[in-house]
Order: C-alpha cells, then structure tokens, then sequence
C-alpha cells in the first residue's frame, strides 16, 4: 500500500523491485497507477481585484482633478497612498496572478498600468527629489515632462484598445475612455494649460467614466451565477467565424 501526501506523490512504502524472491503481481501494477492521483489547485479570478484596483484610484484622482472637494488637481498627497498600493502594487499583482491562468492581456493591462499608477504615487512621495530638480527651471519644463510621461502611457493604452476589439463593448469602452483621458490629460500639460483649465476637467470627466465602466466591469465578473442572483451584461461583440472573409 503507497503512503500519498496532498501536492505531492511519495514513494512506496514496499518496493516489490526489492526482492528478488517475491514475484511481481502484474494485477496490482493498475491499482498501483490508479492510486496515484495529480491534485490540480484550484485558480481564481484575478480579473476583478486588477479592475477594482484601477477602477477606484482612476475615479478619486479625477474627482481631484475636477476640483471636487480640493483645489482642481490638488489631493495629490493623498493620493499618494491608494495610487502607490491599491492602484499599483495590488494591480501590478492581479497581472502576475493574470498570467498564472492564462491570461495575456490582463497580465499586460493589469500590471503596465499597476505600474503607472506606482510611479504615479512615488512622485509624490517625500525623499524622492522629483519636485526639487525641477524647482531652479521653467515651471513650463515639468510640464513638458509631464505631458510626455502621459502620452506615452496614452499610446500604450491604445494599443490595449486594439485588444478589446473581440472582447465586449463594456471593455471596449472603459479603454476608449480612457484614451481619450490621457490624450486630453497630456495636452493640458503640454499646452501649458493650469490645473482648472478645460483640458484638464474634459480628461478628467473621460477618465471617471473609464473607471465607472472598470467597475461596472469588475463586478460582471466577481457576480457569477455561483455567488449571485445579480448578473451584468457586457455586450460580447460577434465574433467572425474562422471560415468567414472580412469584405473590403
């Protein structure tokens, strides 16, 4: 009889190989095989703790940048925390565990702007020197730098967008929203614009609407008939048979 242990298959206590004078019984070599038993663990659904993350960090610091509450762009302090570990290093996560399940895209969108998010909250943060390399120059400079570190991210989020495409049209949305967020965010800063200026308040208005899909999306996936009576449509877009042609 084999000793077996969860996650793992340990050897035999009595190995008939041993001894010679004992014949091998070829009917128990399929008792024996049928007895070891692989234990696959069980994944989860990394989908919605990454849409949470940046659903939630996404709406407050456009609620900041609107002027709700603050000065228009002010709250950056309290920012800090939520953007550098819910919206970073918990979204940066929920990309890793993506990728343990198989997913690519979520891994890339999850931990690209987990990562966003975390070098958003570092700059903030005290000790870094970001602000006082910048304090003996033009303060039209930082905005520069600004704006490109924001168009950047707004060219990788395009490139996602192109993703979604077969996907549904709630995630289709969220990242056309959020397209159109850092695209006006990024020309606030490089047309010099201040923090109330228009710019600013359209970007901010589009990326609280991306978040509000991020939620809405987030809880599509955490409410599954399993653990819930509630269930959201997401608009599954059609997809082209493989034997179909594309007309042109």
């Amino acid at each position: 009889m084999s000793e077996f242990r969860h996650g793992s298959i340990s050897a035999p206590t009595e190995n008939t190989l041993a001894y010679p004078e004992k014949p091998i019984q070829r009917s128990a070599m399929p008792e024996q095989m049928s007895a070891i038993r692989i234990i696959q663990p069980a994944n989860g659904n990394p989908g919605p703790l990454g849409l949470f993350a940046f659903a939630v960090t996404t709406i407050i610091s456009n609620l900041y940048n609107l002027g709700c509450g603050v000065p228009p762009g002010g709250g950056g302090d309290f920012l800090m925390g939520f953007a550098l570990w819910y919206g970073g290093i918990v979204q940066i996560l929920a990309g890793m565990w993506s990728m343990k399940v198989g997913n690519t895209f979520e891994a890339t969108a999850f931990s690209s702007f987990g990562a966003y998010w975390a070098a958003y909250g570092y700059m903030f943060f005290p000790g870094t020197g970001m602000n006082e390399s910048y304090a003996g120059l033009d303060p039209e400079v930082i905005q520069n730098a600004t704006g490109i570190f924001i168009l950047v991210w707004a060219f990788l989020a395009m490139i996602l967008t192109v993703g979604t495409t077969k996907s549904t049209v709630a995630t289709i949305l969220m990242f056309v929203f959020l397209d159109f967020h850092l695209l006006f965010m990024a020309g606030n800063d490089f047309g010099h614009h201040a923090p109330g200026d228009y710019p600013m308040r359209i970007g901010a208005v589009f990326g609280i609407l991306s978040a509000l899909m991020a939620f809405y999306n987030g809880a599509a996936a955490l409410w599954v008939p399993s653990n819930s009576h509630i269930l959201l449509p997401v608009g599954p877009v059609t997809r082209r048979k493989e034997n179909q042609e594309y007309n042109v």
